[in-house]
């Protein structure tokens, strides 16, 4: 019987039903504490803001929040979140993708810190009653990721390049801000240790670029996230001291040698602190054999999408037949109406029968939070568990919350 936390899945699913969200708090605190000790033994004034569009369940963000960590915000909504979450404007740092002027006046007068993308929106955060701490986003050149997660290179969306990099910041110095970081980001999930000191190496020469010839200093560098996690059997997890070694090194020798300081380190990691402390339960409802097996669930597309999005792997297991011999391959399916409503292909697992639990790993990561209502099937519950107790920390959705907000004109209902 496999157990999420110290607590039987069954238990989990027969309780709260399924499909169903499991997080474990002392996972997301150990990865957090992990992460955090392997870079500030090395590079004291480290900070991590954690990444919200991973998972935005308040209780997980009230984890991070107690762990001392800042926050990383992509929206207002998000910054909603977080302030609601207990994070304090000063420890959020708002990075959005194209913004409308409305976006950038909520972050503004939220009392944020600012990290712009691109420079056109630079005149709207001056408008404000006071300058922000403001940073803008490099586009650096190489990236790298999983699924074409890859955010920087010239068919990246994100960043600005060199040239526009330096025109940006003396535009800012000119219109008064007076306190600086840079950022990046550049990848998703990278598995390759080797890779975070090269890029963060990349980022402080353009760091030094900028302070040498617009005259400034900056408060901190953010070489952004990208920490991947294993989900394929083959993959082994990123050695985190050998990248918080090799990072601090580049780091510290970026600094010395672009006579930078000693700014503040930051990481943004989202993946890295939640992915394993989640696990999504689902029951079998249905087997099809033919040709192929098909083993329908009560998850689908709609609950877990990474896998019809990016044709992502995630590890399944039977949460209630783990000792059982596996039996031939079968493809766990959903209820949607879609082909590619799959979430996992040709796996070999113990012989799966009607009211069965199924356990999808590595879920606490783009689970929930690209969850959706498509084919009008409600969004799940999520359960937070801590040493050994639970308690539902996001209801689920019923019929009704579909059709929430609408309204039907009057002249319909005649």
């Amino acid at each position: 019987m496999l157990h999420v936390g110290g607590v039987s899945a069954v238990e989990l699913a027969d309780r709260y039903g399924t499909p169903l969200y499991a997080i474990v708090e002392d996972r997301i605190r150990a990865n957090y504490r992990r992460l955090v000790r392997a870079f500030r033994e090395r590079y004291p004034d480290t900070r991590v803001h954690y990444a919200l569009k991973a998972n935005t369940n308040l209780a997980v963000l009230s984890i991070l929040r107690q762990e001392g960590a800042g926050a990383d915000c992509s929206c207002p909504a998000e910054i909603d979140l977080a302030r609601r979450a207990g994070f304090l404007a000063s420890d959020i740092l708002y990075t959005g993708a194209f913004p409308s002027r409305e976006e950038i006046a909520f972050a503004r007068d939220a009392g944020v810190m600012i990290n712009l993308d691109s420079d056109d929106r630079l005149e709207d955060v001056a408008n404000g009653r006071a300058k922000p701490v403001l940073s803008f986003r490099v586009n650096p050149g190489p990236g790298r990721g999983k699924h074409g997660l890859v955010f920087a290179g010239p068919d990246a969306k994100f960043g600005l390049p060199l040239p526009r990099i330096l025109e940006a910041f003396r535009e800012a110095r000119a219109l008064g801000f007076e306190r600086f970081g840079i950022h990046m980001m550049t990848g998703s999930c990278v598995l390759d240790p080797s890779y975070f000191a090269e890029i963060t190496s990349r980022l402080l020469e353009i760091a030094g670029k900028v302070a040498a010839q617009v005259g400034i200093t900056f408060e901190f560098v953010d070489i952004g996230g990208g920490l991947g996690v294993p989900y394929e059997p083959s993959e082994q997890p990123l050695p985190i001291d050998r990248v918080a070694e090799d990072v601090v090194t580049a780091f510290e020798e970026g600094c010395e040698a672009f006579s930078l300081g000693r700014p503040r380190l930051v990481l943004e990691p989202g993946r890295y602190l939640v992915c394993d402390a989640g696990v999504l339960l689902t029951r079998v409802h249905s087997v099809k054999r033919g040709a192929a097996t098909f083993v329908g669930v009560d998850a689908g597309m709609q609950t877990l999408l990474r896998p019809a999005l990016y044709d992502a792997y995630h590890p399944v297991l039977a949460a209630n037949r783990l000792q059982e011999p596996d039996g031939d391959p079968v493809t766990i399916v959903g209820p949607v109406c879609e082909n590619t409503d799959v979430l996992a292909r040709d796996r070999t697992l113990p012989e799966l029968r009607e009211g069965d639990v199924v356990a999808i790993l590595n879920a606490g990561a783009y689970g929930f939070s690209m969850s959706s209502q498509y084919n009008n099937r409600p969004r799940p519950a999520e359960v937070l568990i801590s040493g050994g107790a639970h308690e539902i920390v996001r209801e689920r959705e019923v019929v009704a919350d579909l059709g929430h907000r609408q309204r039907v004109p009057g002249r319909l209902l005649r």
